[in-house]
């Protein structure tokens, strides 16, 4: 039947062979030695884009940004030891964040485990419960029963990271040396060819999970909501963070709000901010963090959309006020503060679809909410537009979001860091008519790896991506700068470097603390940037003024490839400006409520 060499070549190949048969086009391999039968089979592969990562973290989350892009999950393939547990932040997210991962582990064999052999630990169930499947493949068995298992192995776990709530699965494969590929002919290429040709297991779930396919809403559920809404006098649909799949429901979202009354309000990672069809209002986090915004803009009833809104303001106004409030998510329990009337899981847009079928009554609509809501929208983007005027030419970060969604290419992808740049572009940037797809990374909401996923996203777009990014999360992933590279582009990745992170200046241990804790959270540095992207060969433009800024994006969106554009701003101007934005506002809504 074969030496042993032929047959872990073949079972490699098997292995490779049936990811591509379930669907998989994208594999990134980091380097090792373990893994070989397995990169061997992967990059031989025609059907297989492969790319090499020298950094596993990086490629995790690399894979991740993929994954956000097309919806459907890459390929994580490196040796044993320490490589797969550097995938591990990358699983969490992916685990919390619903995005389909597959991860295939090279290991040792038997023998070698337990008696202090090199670059070996236990890897089974290496992620505990953060994978929603796992199997050990063990060694190569060379009878159709163990060779037909591996292909069925295969399917259950692309199945199960495209499942009802996706996420992150792991496979474990044990290889013994010889390592490199051997010759494989006769009786065991005719066995594996014959199981190649036999046709994949299919899978049919009364859930449909193809984005473009409309899931069937329960009619009972349907009209539950249906009557909250009919039951509001100020009724309002409230987007949070969601994947590309929204994007592609923003009529019937725009229709929904017009036949029922109610104002949308969208925060930008929604999906529902940033569409030419798109009438959500974007401001309602200034203005929910003034008090006068909290009595004059007061929904008695929300219908939220999505994962948890990052808003500030929302969480103030919860703690104010009780609000009969019903959560749409496709799987998650996205209710921190407990207060949820109902939790629907489907999928927002087939859940939109049946519920602009339905009839409304929107008698009681009290109009003057939504007139006073879209005056104070109104009003906060002219002070924030006059906020941005007075700094001049200075770039300031408020500065730096605004000028940058302004020159974002129409269409094109949107990848916005943790911290404050995802808040910077919700409070000072309106909605945009502008076809953007937004990504971001809010399973956990790590500073993490955010530049290797801005690049996994890069490498699924026809046309330009764009990451806004903070000095600090940049610094922390310089790895994903040797993937950002590799990208065919235009990618730009503008770097706010403010000295820091500087959200912890807007958190009580800035202003209760003592002065000598808060470098220990604000991680001041006096990093060379440039340095960084000369090392992977990129594109590099510092700026510290409006115009400099706005010629380095222009030049950035001229070319292939990746540039990296510093924007300096003062360290604490999102401080100031943002304190500011807010007592105008203030003052704003004061003289109308009076």
């Amino acid at each position: 039947m074969g030496t042993a060499a032929e047959l872990q070549t073949a079972w490699a190949t098997l292995v490779i062979e049936s990811f591509v048969q379930a669907g998989i086009t994208d594999a990134i391999i980091s380097p090792g030695s373990r893994s070989t039968p397995f990169v061997i089979a992967a990059v031989e592969n025609e059907a297989l884009h492969c790319t090499s990562a020298l950094d596993e973290r990086s490629a995790a989350y690399f894979a991740l940004g993929q994954a956000r892009r097309t919806l459907r999950p890459s390929l994580l393939l490196c040796t044993s030891g320490s490589a797969p547990a550097n995938y591990f932040p990358a699983v969490i997210e992916a685990s919390e964040g619903g995005v389909p991962l597959i991860v295939l582990s090279a290991d040792r064999p038997p023998e070698l485990r337990g008696c202090g052999a090199n670059q070996t630990t236990d890897q089974i169930c290496l992620y505990g419960n953060k994978v929603r499947f796992f199997a050990n493949l063990g060694e190569p068995r060379d009878d159709a029963t163990s060779l037909r298992a591996v292909k069925r192995v295969v399917a259950q776990a692309v199945s199960e990271a495209l499942g009802v709530k996706p996420g992150p699965v792991h496979l474990n494969a044990q290889a013994r040396k010889p390592l490199e590929p051997a010759l494989v002919t006769g009786e065991l290429q005719a066995r594996v060819d014959a199981i190649l040709g036999e046709p994949l297991t299919e899978i049919y779930r009364a859930r449909p999970l193809d984005p473009k396919l409309v899931e069937h809403v329960p009619e009972l559920v349907v009209d539950a909501v249906a009557d909250a809404l009919d039951a509001a006098v100020r009724p309002v649909i409230l987007c949070g963070p969601s994947d590309l799949r929204s994007a592609m429901f923003v009529d019937a979202l725009d229709q929904l709000a017009e036949r029922t009354g109610a104002v949308v309000l969208a925060e930008t990672t929604s999906q529902f901010r940033c569409w030419a069809k798109s009438r959500a209002l974007g401001a309602f986090d200034t203005i929910w963090q003034t008090e006068n915004g909290r009595s004059m803009c007061l929904p008695d009833f929300v219908l939220q959309l999505g994962a948890s809104p990052i808003s500030k303001g929302w969480e103030q106004l919860c703690a104010a006020h009780p609000i009969r409030r019903i959560v749409v998510h496709p799987w998650q329990w996205a209710d921190p503060s407990s207060t949820a009337e109902a939790i629907v899981q489907a999928d927002i847009g087939s859940f939109l679809t049946a519920l602009c079928a339905s009839d409304f009554r929107p008698v009681r609509r009290d109009e003057d909410f939504a007139a006073g809501f879209e005056w104070a929208e109104s009003a906060v983007w002219d002070e924030a537009s006059a906020i941005l005027s007075q700094a001049g030419n200075s770039l300031t970060q408020a500065g730096a979001a605004r000028a940058l969604l302004d020159a974002v290419p129409d269409p094109s992808a949107l990848v916005l860091g943790n911290s404050l740049p995802i808040r910077d572009v919700d409070r000072w940037v309106p909605p945009s008519k502008k076809l953007l797809a937004v990504c971001s990374q809010r399973g956990v909401s790590g500073i993490d790896g955010v530049v290797s996923g801005a690049a996994g996203v890069a490498s699924w777009v026809d046309g330009a991506t764009t990451l806004l990014i903070g000095d600090v999360s940049f610094l922390h992933d310089l790895n994903g700068m040797q993937l950002a590279a590799l990208v065919s582009g235009p990618l730009v990745i503008v770097v706010v470097n403010n000295g820091g992170g500087r959200i912890f200046d807007q958190l009580p241990i800035a202003r209760d603390g003592k002065e000598a804790w808060l470098p220990y959270f604000t991680t001041p540095h006096a990093a060379d940037l440039e340095s960084a992207a000369l090392v992977y060969g990129c594109e590099f433009h510092s700026v510290d003024t409006v115009t400099g800024f706005r010629r380095a994006l222009e030049l950035g969106y001229a070319q292939e490839g990746c540039t990296v554009i510093e924007a300096l701003v003062p360290p604490q101007s999102a401080l100031h400006q943002g304190h500011d934005l807010v007592a105008r506002v203030q003052r704003a809504l004061q003289r109308e409520a009076s």
